[in-house]
């Protein structure tokens, strides 16, 4: 058992469950290989870790083994960012 972290890098931590040491890390790489930073809200889901990219409107989900992407989605066409206000509403 492990807590899965994200520190806003491209890395996804997994620290032991009662002693909080980072057991190992994973960089995460979108299907074209480059690295992903600006993980964020983490969520485990049928074995992958599902990260929003920070500021974006893509969500990504990882083998945490190996942090390759193996679901990535585009959600810009659910809420348009001309209709958005605030350059915070992402």
């Amino acid at each position: 058992r492990e807590f899965i972290v994200s520190d806003g890098s491209q890395f996804l931590f997994f620290w032991d469950r009662d002693t909080l040491e980072v057991k190992r890390k994973v960089q995460v790489t979108r299907f074209d290989g480059r690295p992903q930073g600006q993980l964020n809200e983490l969520e485990f889901m049928d074995g992958l870790v599902c990260c929003n990219i920070w500021h974006v409107d893509e969500i990504i989900c990882v083998d945490p083994s190996s942090g390759k992407s193996v679901w990535e989605y585009d959600m810009r066409s659910l809420w348009p960012s001309n209709k958005r206000g605030s350059s915070e509403n992402v």
